[in-house]
């Protein structure tokens, strides 16, 4: 309740009246100079097509999260930005956004239906719609093809075991100096990266009734599985090997198999355009799953332009603007015709995610943002202190309660 109370305490001024702004303002977050040009190009586009629609774009240069709050805390929030998936559950809550509904009911046009299952209902609450998803990222399995060759594998692993297995057998002290220099894996410890397997395992954070699950057997299987591949010596993390995140480690050829989404495809090309890589659906647990990654386009209930913060967010990720915004591959299309249209299905590629959305799980957990950083100590604990993982996962199951919402 304190937590609440804050919030709404900064959101006093959220709600006055003042002179009405000439222009929509539009806000993201900046996270790489080659993005930043897709969405001016972008809005390049919409600025054509609706010229009576005066915008200025505001892009927030780091920190993204605390200055939007500030933002809207001190009632100088920007008339449509981007909502991360995972955060969204507590602005939902807070009721700071302006439901969707009305709007996609006078806009037939705009054809909802054309949204994979999964987005369509990605950003609802309480029976409204908060948002669209404006692109999507998921989780797939990425391995070096060279060290399969040399190892004697043909193809990826189908299933844990096998993943168990392959880790065991690329791992080498290729030098001959006693020391492994080349890992089968390589995972980060954090809650992102067990997600999957927990998924696979029929496990959750939390149940869509409020329960909290993430000391469930479930989940611990899963949480030991990736976790032994680490303890067995076959596996390594980013830390260990002096690198920044596991992108690094895998393009360095330190490791032959990793996780990740879309965005590592362009930082190999940077960082190791001679990598020989593919990518493969994730290693099958009790089910196939995997985890999907999306940003919605809202509207705060504080703006004074709804109807023409709207119009942006209508064209932005309608058909016409999502096929701009995602046809570089930088960004994976929640549409399914924008995804047929741009060769998706045909990409050697990217085909591997869109498959991967019909089974993937939208990472949004129905909790206060702090659940995140609670969850992230108890896997560094795990990592870097040998915890039990079990006594671990049920303690901070006890934690969470705090920050169910209400």
């Amino acid at each position: 309740m304190k937590y609440k109370f804050f919030f709404l305490s900064c959101l006093l001024g959220f709600f006055s009246c003042g002179e009405k702004e000439s222009v929509t303002r539009y806000t993201s977050w900046q996270s790489s100079q080659t993005e930043e040009q897709i969405i001016r190009k972008t809005l390049a586009d919409f600025e054509k097509e609706h010229p009576t629609v005066p915008f200025q774009f505001q892009p927030i240069p780091g920190n993204y999260t605390e200055k939007l709050q500030l933002m809207l805390g001190t009632g100088k929030a920007p008339d449509l930005f981007w909502l991360k998936g995972d955060t969204s559950p507590a602005y939902m809550n807070f009721e700071v956004l302006e439901p969707l509904d009305g709007f996609l009911q006078k806009d037939p046009d705009f054809d909802y239906d054309d949204f994979f299952p999964v987005f369509q209902d990605a950003f609802k609450y309480k029976g409204k719609n908060y948002g669209i998803a404006k692109d999507f990222n998921a989780y797939v399995f990425f391995y070096n093809k060279k060290m399969f060759r040399e190892a004697g594998l043909t193809e990826p692993p189908k299933d844990w075991k096998e993943l168990y297995e392959y880790s065991k057998k690329l791992t080498k002290d290729t030098n001959g100096d006693g020391k492994t220099d080349q890992y089968g894996f390589v995972i980060e410890p954090s809650i992102d990266i067990v997600l999957p397997f927990a998924y696979q395992n029929g496990g959750e954070i939390i149940s869509d009734n409020g329960e909290i699950k993430i000391g469930q057997p479930e989940f611990i299987e899963a949480a030991k599985f990736m976790m032994s591949l680490y303890r067995d010596g076959i596996a390594t993390n980013p830390a260990d090997m002096g690198a920044g995140w596991l992108g690094d480690v895998f393009s360095r050829k330190q490791c032959a198999m990793t996780i990740s989404g879309a965005w590592l495809i362009p930082y190999l090309q940077d960082n190791s355009p001679d990598l020989e890589y593919g990518v493969a659906e994730l290693p099958k647990g009790k089910k196939r799953a995997t985890m999907a990654f999306s940003v919605a386009m809202v509207i705060p209930k504080q703006s004074e332009r709804k109807e023409e913060a709207w119009t942006m967010l209508s064209y932005l990720t309608g058909k016409e603007g999502m096929k701009t915004w995602t046809e570089s591959g930088i960004a994976l299309p929640t549409r399914k015709s924008v995804a047929e249209e741009n060769g998706f299905y045909q990409d050697s590629i990217l085909n591997t995610f869109m498959k991967s959305i019909e089974y993937a799980t939208l990472y949004k957990v129905n909790m206060k943002e702090r659940w995140f950083d609670e969850s992230q100590a108890a896997m560094q604990a795990i990592f870097y202190k040998n915890k039990d993982i079990e006594k671990t996962l049920k303690e901070l199951a006890v934690t969470l309660e705090k920050y169910k919402l209400d």
